[in-house]
């Protein structure tokens, strides 16, 4: 079968994809070209890409549209369903994904509460013991969506002594395990965010979650916290968010995603001493990239062998 790869970052990962794919015609392509090379592709696997009806029209031979991770928004499901293309994704937990993310929280969480740019000045002007941080120890936080990035996360910051809230759409019972000091439901949010100094949001971006973090959002968290996202920046008003920062309300703000990606480095913002950004590397980890290589290989065997695909998303399968 032949597999094409989008982006051609993928070509640093042939020495992981390569081994596993091994009997199959691999190409890494990008936007100048794909439109020619998915007309010849049997399997595309895919980072960000919109995946429409302009971009499937030609390609007689698509079987399956395999997303590299779990965020599926910008395929059109309803266009591959109507060709006849599987599109599956690789489920976040136990992959490394989700467990990356987590990690990548607490670094945004610990750059910013010991002041990372600081201490870096500091150093320059050999200072010691400046500047004084903030512990996460004792201190409350509130995590915003209790998917397998938020479980995990939850996990991780019980695990530095913090007391936790959580924030999802509905109440599980599987969240009695997550250690929870308190629960509330998405449509109180607001309610959840005063006296937590550390907000992190890993909540799935749809329309109704769209600009969830706006103005009055803001104005619920309490002067001097911390807020770090690690889903989607489309979560999050931007203008929001930098008015907040400007009025020294929030004391900081870490994302491993942006609104434009890659982010401008020219961008105003990463200019802010306040703002870290990371350029979305949670789920980039040895463990993750090759637990979603083999989720992904997996797949692409179990469609040679006509068996059924795991985490398979396209509606009327």
């Amino acid at each position: 079968m032949k597999i094409l790869f989008f982006p051609k970052t993928f070509e640093k990962l042939q020495g992981i994809v390569g081994p596993l794919l091994d009997g199959h015609e691999i190409e890494v392509t990008d936007l100048s070209d794909i439109k020619e090379r998915i007309r010849l592709a049997d399997v595309l696997v895919t980072g960000p890409l919109d995946v429409d009806e302009e971009l499937i029209g030609g390609a007689s031979r698509l079987r399956l549209v395999h997303q590299w991770g779990v965020g599926v928004e910008r395929i059109d499901l309803e266009a591959c369903s109507r060709r006849g293309i599987a599109v599956c994704n690789v489920p976040s937990e136990g992959t490394g994904n989700a467990e990356g993310v987590a990690e990548i929280a607490l670094m945004h969480m610990l750059l910013l509460s010991r002041r990372f740019e600081r201490c870096q000045e500091s150093i320059r002007k050999r200072r010691l013991f400046s500047p004084q941080g903030v512990a996460l120890w004792k201190k409350r936080a509130c995590v915003i969506g209790l998917g397998s990035v938020g479980r995990n996360i939850v996990t991780r910051l019980k695990g530095m002594g913090m007391n936790v809230t959580g924030v999802n759409r509905t109440e599980r019972e599987s969240f009695g395990t997550l250690g929870l000091d308190s629960f509330c439901s998405l449509d109180r949010l607001q309610e959840a965010l005063p006296g937590c100094r550390f907000v992190i949001i890993s909540l799935e971006l749809n329309e109704e979650t769209r600009g969830i973090a706006g103005e009055a959002f803001f104005s619920s968290m309490d002067p001097g916290s911390y807020l770090v996202n690690v889903a989607r920046a489309e979560l999050v008003s931007r203008t929001a968010l930098e008015n907040s920062l400007d009025r020294g309300h929030l004391a900081g703000a870490g994302f491993d995603v942006f609104w434009d990606e890659p982010a401008d480095p020219q961008d105003p913002l990463l200019e802010n001493p306040s703002f870290t950004l990371t350029p979305h590397i949670g789920g980039v980890t040895d463990e993750a990239l090759m637990g979603v290589a083999r989720t992904v290989a997996d797949n692409i065997s179990r469609l040679t062998r006509d068996l059924e695909l795991m985490n398979r998303l396209d509606p009327g399968r």
